[in-house]
């Protein structure tokens, strides 16, 4: 208990000197919902909420628990939040709500005596302003996955995650971080906040022309014409910086940059991948050739932020009388070379395929077919010609096994593996490398 205290005189203290030197909007968490059976300990369900909002830089937290009003029924509601956002200097309040348990129990199977529960509880966060009137609304529902009827549930764990994860995702949809700057010389910008103002490394931000008034020369009307998208690279206490991922600031104009959620980016493309074959039995001519070029249609999707990226590509190819479908993930970085016109992607990761090929017997009735999965690297070169879409031009190496095992349904219905006399292609080994170029666009 005592540390309890100690550790809210320390908040206390803190939000105090906080609030001595830089001026932000003040929130209340309150707390409207019964827990007659105590399966929560509602201090902590709402200490959570107050945490997430103070370590965020963007808010003064306020307890207004002594005020007269702090409980109340739900028909009285708004009344209640004027008197408060009055009395206490209020400029938002976070009405938490968490629900009851809910529990489903399945009996297992009619020769099975296991019984199982899955235990769920809904988080609501519902944001007002000083008024009373409604800026939105988040909910989460945890679950606690399927447990045998002896494990016991940790509730409260339960309500702490989803009161956590509401509170994370209002930052982002219900207070989204805005501020305003004077350009300078890029593509890196300076910024006039930093992580005492809640702006941290990797954040990404719309950023628009803001007007003073009536453009009075050449200039002026070119500053106006600013837009794109930022992302912070380095923040100190009281500022930062942050580089162009898309779009164009003009040197000298004032702008207004308002969080945004990570940007991404979308493209199609043509691959070419030379590849090595073993021809089946007794071929000639064409279909005896060792050397293929296989043709392959990629949809990929990525991060665009600068660093880490995430990602992945759906595709389909080609070969005579082959054809195969697969995924591709790779994790790696987002290189600007010159931003935020051109970027270099390089990323780790793997290729799953399923491939089909026609058969050349009459006792098969079905085409021949094997699934590979091999490791990745690739590198992709990412140029903006406008600030949203683009071209790239990349190549991605493979390293795995080959596709040599092929399954086929023979005219009984049974399925084994193919024969070489039976199929096209015998064995079909992963392209070292192959090349690819398309049209990309990029969202934010």
């Amino acid at each position: 208990m005592k540390t309890k205290v100690l550790f809210l005189l320390l908040f206390s203290l803190t939000i105090g000197a906080v609030a001595e030197s830089i001026s932000l909007p003040r929130i209340a968490v309150i707390p409207v919902f019964e827990d007659a059976v105590n399966n929560y300990d509602i201090m902590e369900i709402k200490s959570a909420a107050e945490a997430v909002f103070f370590q965020s830089g963007r808010f003064e937290v306020v307890d207004v628990s002594s005020h007269s009003d702090y409980h109340g029924v739900p028909d009285d509601q708004n009344i209640r939040i004027r008197a408060i956002a009055a009395d206490m200097s209020i400029d938002m309040f976070m009405l938490l709500d968490v629900s009851s348990p809910q529990t489903d129990v399945s009996h297992g199977s009619a020769t099975s005596l296991n019984v199982t529960r899955n235990t769920s509880v809904d988080v609501t966060g519902r944001f007002y302003t000083s008024e009373g009137t409604l800026l939105g609304s988040v909910r989460e529902k945890k679950f606690s996955g399927s447990l045998q009827s002896s494990a016991s549930i940790d509730l409260e764990a339960l309500a702490l995650q989803g009161v956590v994860l509401v509170t994370q995702r209002s930052l982002n949809e219900i207070f989204p971080y805005e501020f305003s700057f004077i350009v300078d010389q890029g593509p890196v910008f300076t910024l006039p906040v930093g992580t005492n103002g809640g702006v941290r490394k990797g954040m990404v931000f719309s950023v628009v022309a803001l007007s003073l008034g009536v453009p009075r020369s050449a200039d002026e009307y070119s500053q106006l014409s600013s837009h794109g998208i930022i992302q912070v690279t380095s923040s100190s206490s009281n500022s930062g910086s942050g580089r162009l991922i898309a779009g164009e600031l003009v040197e000298g104009a004032t702008v207004t940059a308002v969080e945004n959620s990570t940007p991404g980016l979308i493209a199609l493309s043509y691959s070419v991948l030379p590849i090595e074959v073993v021809p089946g039995d007794n071929l000639t001519g064409e279909e005896n050739e060792t050397s293929k070029i296989a043709n392959q249609a990629e949809f990929f999707g990525g991060t665009s932020k600068w660093g880490l990226s995430l990602s992945g590509a759906l595709f389909s190819g080609v070969l005579p009388r082959l054809s195969s479908i697969g995924v591709r993930g790779e994790v790696g970085t987002r290189i600007p070379l010159s931003s935020p016109a051109v970027g270099l992607r390089v990323g780790l990761g793997f290729e799953a395929s399923y491939l089909m090929q026609n058969t050349r017997a009459d006792s098969i009735s079905s085409s021949a077919n094997t699934a590979t999965i091999v490791g990745t690297a690739s590198a992709n070169f990412e140029f903006l010609f406008s600030s949203r879409f683009g071209i790239h031009v990349g190549a991605v190496g493979r390293l795995g096994s080959s596709a040599d095992s092929w399954t086929v349904t023979d005219w009984q219905g049974y399925n084994r593996d193919a024969l070489p006399g039976e199929i096209y292609y015998a064995e079909i080994k992963p392209p070292p490398v192959s090349f690819s170029a398309g049209l990309t666009y990029l969202i934010y």
